[in-house]
């Protein structure tokens, strides 16, 4: 944790001296740094800082009960609570063509490197990257979190590699399309493995993004997204993988839907997605399935190697599926803007209205993790932008789950045979980019 909190500690301290020799400061989407250097070199700072509180309601929450560590089980809590979900700083550096960055990220009661990368832009359109990136793969998972004005939907979570990998990137992109694939191994922040680990995971990931209606006014996108791999880097030597979703607000770190599957040997998954942009109105919606092929839990002997690998034929395949949709319309102000770079949305118009933009969103979200549990969850929400920087957000969020949704078998129902937990959230965010 010292080791971690130094990281931090030096890219804060790197930025503030970068700040006091600064003679000429631009405030855009981050803050442009001139160090007396050539025109053609240039570093600048960015980062973004979340904070959320929350309150939960879970229906008839005396018939639960939590295990809290083996033999230890307790009523069920859900206190309200507040906390800082994420606060992350940025260092990018620009010469010609040629680009690198280096995030710091402070999430998950933990400091990690998050987009890590040099890259080379060798057209207007196009570049190549080199580093430690999410796979292109989704549009819920490939929209930077600076611009997301709500939580990443559960079935992203659980359904996509919702991880960095480091790997090579190609991505092109022209007024009616955009592309990008690469080849991926495994991430710097999954468990350390011992020095004798039998593999750290690769694999392939490419999305397509097609643009029939592309004018001022309106804008229609339509992707699709694949990726197989094997097996993350793990100290479990059967190689098993643990999918879980996370909830609508980072206060809550029950992870009621998840499963573990043993004896990996690759898996693959799958996006389509469409979405809808006018002035004043914005529709997203995606649906993701996830194979997980893998060796018979009952005919595997442990401490056998399994066969693993892109090639490989899995003798069976574990199947979960899900998807969400979103909209979103401004009640003062104009909608979101299209980021033909990265074939996602940002969270803000170029332009905000003196006193703010006001948003009113909605979001329904499916997930079928079999023996994991389902989960139905709708939410809306309330977002103000008095600036391009800030966003103040209170959300209110609806989920239901099945009785197999039970966080790996910590919660229990005191109910013959389990039932549905339902559970009501109400969330105050806020957010500061630059």
């Amino acid at each position: 944790m010292k080791q971690e909190l130094h990281l931090l500690c030096m890219v804060a301290l790197t930025g503030l001296l970068c700040l006091l020799k600064t003679t000429e400061l631009q405030a855009q989407t981050g803050l442009g740094l001139r160090l007396g250097q050539p025109e053609e070199l240039s570093l600048t700072l960015d980062g973004r800082l979340t904070m959320e509180g929350a309150a939960f309601l879970p229906e008839n929450k005396s018939n639960y009960s939590w295990t809290s560590k083996p033999g230890v089980t307790e009523p069920l809590q859900m206190a309200p609570g507040m906390m800082i979900s994420q606060a992350r700083l940025g260092l990018v550096l620009e010469y010609k063509k040629w680009s690198g960055r280096i995030d710091a990220n402070f999430s998950g009661n933990k400091v990690s490197l998050t987009d890590t990368y040099i890259r080379y832009a060798y057209s207007a359109q196009g570049n190549i990257s080199l580093g430690h990136l999410f796979d292109p793969i989704s549009i819920g998972l490939n929209t930077p979190s600076r611009h997301n004005s709500l939580a990443m939907a559960a079935p992203v979570t659980f359904l996509t590699p919702a991880v960095r990998h480091m790997g090579i990137t190609l991505t092109q992109w022209g007024e009616k399309y955009w592309i990008s694939g690469g080849l991926y191994a495994g991430s710097i922040s999954s468990t350390l493995a011992e020095a004798d680990y039998a593999s750290e995971g690769y694999g392939v990931s490419a999305r397509l993004a097609f643009l029939p209606i592309s004018t001022e006014s309106q804008l229609l996108l339509l992707s699709a997204g694949a990726s197989t791999r094997t097996p993350e880097r793990t100290l479990d030597r059967t190689g098993s993988m643990l999918f879980s979703a996370d909830a609508s607000t980072a206060v809550d770190r029950h992870k009621f839907v998840q499963t573990s599957v043993p004896y990996v040997q690759r898996y693959e998954t799958f996006t389509l997605g469409a979405a809808y942009r006018n002035p004043k109105f914005f529709a997203l919606g995606e649906f993701l399935l996830n194979n997980v092929g893998h060796a018979p839990i009952a005919g595997a002997v442990p401490g056998s190697t399994i066969k693993r690998g892109l090639f490989v034929s899995p003798e069976a395949y574990q199947t979960y599926l899900g998807g969400y949709l979103t909209t979103s319309y401004m009640l003062r102000g104009e909608q979101r803007v299209y980021n033909r770079s990265s074939a996602t949305f940002r969270n803000t118009a170029d332009e905000i209205e003196p006193g703010g933009n006001l948003e009113l969103m909605a979001r329904v979200s499916y997930l079928d993790a079999d023996e994991g549990g389902r989960m139905l969850e709708g939410l809306a929400a309330l977002n103000w932008y008095p600036n391009k920087y800030f966003l103040l957000g209170l959300n209110y969020s609806y989920s239901a789950m099945n009785r197999y949704a039970t966080a790996g078998g910590r919660l229990t129902s005191s109910v013959l045979g389990g039932s549905t937990f339902r559970l009501h959230t109400l969330q105050l965010r806020a957010q500061l980019v630059f």
